[in-house]
């Protein structure tokens, strides 16, 4: 068992040991071809719908780690998004699960978003025109998603002139490029990739060697069509490899994951008040891991395929905004296929076809100024042998008080169906996918929001607060981890859970921003809880993602034009996890006697970190800087995984000992960003 736990912690764990790490940044001036004094606040304050999105120029001034801004992890220090585990850029919004939060890259799902363990997100920055997480006030035409929605959108402007982004750091380097061609056409493409095997070969003795590469490429095409409209092309194609060998067990292992998708959009104006967009995409995300233990082969295979189709038409009028359209996907999934040796495969190895539909219609009515009212319907349709149909409605009423301040109340039903089975609390690529089914029917989740926000000093000061509440129906617990693969236990069956769950808290936020210093502070009291017949005597538990508190600040300050400094700091509840008690001997066989499911608390995660950049050039649409970014100043190790030692006493005593395991502490980390 130590060695399998040794290869599965040096598969996970062995690129992000290294204590050098680059960094990247950079401050972007040009939005649109538009010349601005850009504000410098890097994530929004929420919105009147409580939804937040992130400046993605102004993403380049914050701290980072690895060598780029990861705007994922990020959207961590928006209120109501949870700070699992050091390095896990999953989106645990409002007491959701893991895969609960759909993204979406102009249209097209991600089913992993992140690379390996979440240090990385799978986006470079430079690519992107924005980045929205909704979690309040969801349209109609969002759906799949059964806590919140994160839109991700490409270019689709023709700039004026050439432009390149580039960044070069220790362990990664990226390049973001915009091409005009003539004034009718233009050209993006961005590319990022690692270097991290040679910091391995510095750290891991002789008698192991890790290999571990990742790397990030899209290309967009924009062309005016004339009467047509605007025509939108983007490709994207991310992949995580690594090959590790523990040369003193004869072991070794192989992994790898990846994402490629592709999405072509028309934007049509049929009339001054009417626009018709059209979009066809195909996404396809992919991972195999493969282990040879002391000559005992294991390999685990899983994939999720969509082919989807969505048609919407947009009418604008004096007081109310219609949307409606439909939206159909295919979805091809090989939830997990386990192989042991040359024994047969576990059954699971057969393709799931899926068809899920959804017809779509959303009204905005601005009755007055001091009243707006939206409502949506979704009816969404899934048909996996079985076929399921379920009503998605959406209000969300917004009451200006006056100039400055808001009220707004909400509701809104999400339904899930393809749904995501964790092995672990970090991104890692045994979690799979599976499609609903009689035994794990479609997630639903019935939503509310209150809120109130206001703003002072002619804007420059705001402040909101909001309530939320969440019921969720047909949440799974799936009792189990990667060690249950290596041990051959395949049958997921008796694992996986169904069950139902609620979470509530309140969040709040207060903003500051002038021509030279931003600062954000949120914090949020909440409780997610968790009811299975099957898990811990039927009594409702904590959830995976429960964290009673979590604080977040973010600030910049520009005290000269060549001198920008930042910081931000995060502070979360200690996680929940099922402690061993004790463990016993009976005959031949150990009994293992634990705590009440999810009863234990690891340590607070907290870290604060820090950013300084030096502009060598800053003018206009050009710029050129050094960045010094330290990760966890005050090198707090916060506990990514926890095991257990076990020493017997001269008297037979079986003694457990809990021990901690960390990624990383403090990371300083350099990088050099430009743009021209």
């Amino acid at each position: 068992m130590f060695q399998r736990i040794l290869l599965v912690s040096l598969l996970v764990l062995s690129p992000l040991f290294a204590k050098a790490q680059q960094d990247s940044l950079g401050t972007s001036y040009n939005i649109d071809d538009v010349v601005v004094a850009t504000r410098q606040q890097a994530v929004s304050s929420p919105d009147k719908h409580g939804n937040v999105s992130l400046n993605m120029e102004a993403l380049n001034i914050m701290p980072r780690i690895g060598g780029s801004v990861n705007a994922l992890k990020l959207l961590q220090y928006t209120p109501g998004v949870t700070a699992v585990e050091e390095g896990n850029t999953a989106m645990y919004v409002r007491g959701s699960d893991i895969g609960q939060c759909i993204t979406l890259l102009d249209g097209a799902p991600v089913y992993s978003p992140s690379h390996l363990i979440g240090i990385f997100s799978v986006f470079n920055s430079a690519h992107l025109s924005g980045m929205t997480l909704y979690k309040s006030g969801i349209p109609a035409m969002y759906g799949s998603a059964s806590s919140s929605v994160l839109s991700v959108r490409t270019h689709r402007y023709i700039p004026s002139s050439t432009k390149i982004t580039a960044n070069v750091g220790l362990i990664e380097s990226d390049i973001a490029v915009g091409l005009p061609i003539g004034k009718r056409f233009a050209l993006y493409a961005t590319a990022r990739h690692s270097y991290v095997s040679w910091l391995t070969k510095l750290i891991l003795n002789k008698n192991s060697t890790v290999k571990y590469e990742f790397g990030d490429y899209g290309v967009g095409f924009v062309a005016d069509v004339g009467k047509a409209g605007r025509l939108t092309m983007n490709t994207h194609f991310n992949n995580d490899v690594t090959n590790a060998r523990i040369l003193i067990y004869n072991s070794k292992g192989h992994l790898k994951w990846w994402n490629a998708l592709a999405t072509l959009t028309l934007d049509t104006q049929l009339s001054d008040d009417v626009s018709l967009t059209n979009t066809v995409y195909s996404s396809l995300y992919d991972n195999a891991l493969q282990l040879n233990i002391i000559s005992s082969n294991l390999s685990v295979l899983s994939k999720v395929q969509d082919y989807g189709v969505r048609s919407m038409v947009n009418a604008n009028f004096d007081k109310i905004d219609l949307s409606a359209g439909v939206n159909y996907s295919l979805h091809r999934i090989l939830p997990q296929d386990i192989r042991i040796a040359d024994l047969a495969s576990t059954g699971t190895a057969l393709i799931e076809n899926s068809h899920e539909t959804a017809l779509f219609a959303n009204s905005v009515w601005r009755a007055n100024e001091h009243l707006e009212l939206e409502i949506g319907l979704r009816l969404s349709l899934y048909n996996n042998q079985k076929l399921w149909c379920y009503p998605e409605p959406r209000v969300m009423l917004s009451v200006p008080i006056n100039h400055t301040s808001r009220f707004w109340a909400g509701y809104n039903r999400l339904a899930q169906y393809v749904l995501l089975v964790p092995q672990s609390n970090m991104s890692f690529a045994t979690d799979f996918h599976i499609g609903a089914s009689e035994d794990t029917p479609p997630q639903l989740s019935d939503n509310f929001s209150l809120g109130y926000s206001q703003a002072l000093q002619n804007n420059a000061l705001n402040w909101s607060a909001e309530l939320f509440y969440r019921r969720m129906t047909n949440a799974i617990e799936y009792e189990s981890n990667i060690l249950t693969l290596i041990n051959g236990d395949k049958n997921n069956g008796s694992r996986l859970h169904c069950g139902v769950g609620e979470a509530y808290g309140l969040e709040t936020s207060v903003g500051y921003n002038d021509s030279h210093f931003d600062l954000q502070l949120n914090y949020t009291l909440s409780k997610s809880l968790r009811q299975f017949d099957q898990l811990n005597d039927g009594i409702a538990f904590a959830a995976n993602s429960d964290r009673r508190h979590n604080v977040s600040f973010i600030a910049s300050y520009k005290c000269s034009p060549r001198w920008t400094f930042s910081t931000s700091f995060i502070y979360a509840s200690g996680a929940p996890y099922t402690a061993t008690k004790a463990l016993y001997i009976s005959g031949n066989a150990i009994i293992k006697e634990v705590s009440s499911y999810n009863g234990a608390r690891l340590p607070d995660l907290h870290h604060l970190d820090v950013s300084a950049t030096y502009w060598l050039k800053c003018r206009k649409l050009k710029y050129s800087g050094i960045n010094l970014s330290v990760y966890n100043v005050y090198a707090h190790k916060n506990p990514n995984m926890l095991s257990w030692s076990v020493k017997f006493d001269d008297d037979g005593t079986i003694r457990l000992k809990e021990h901690y395991h960390i990624l990383y502490s403090i990371l300083p980390s350099v990088s050099w960003v430009m743009k021209f």
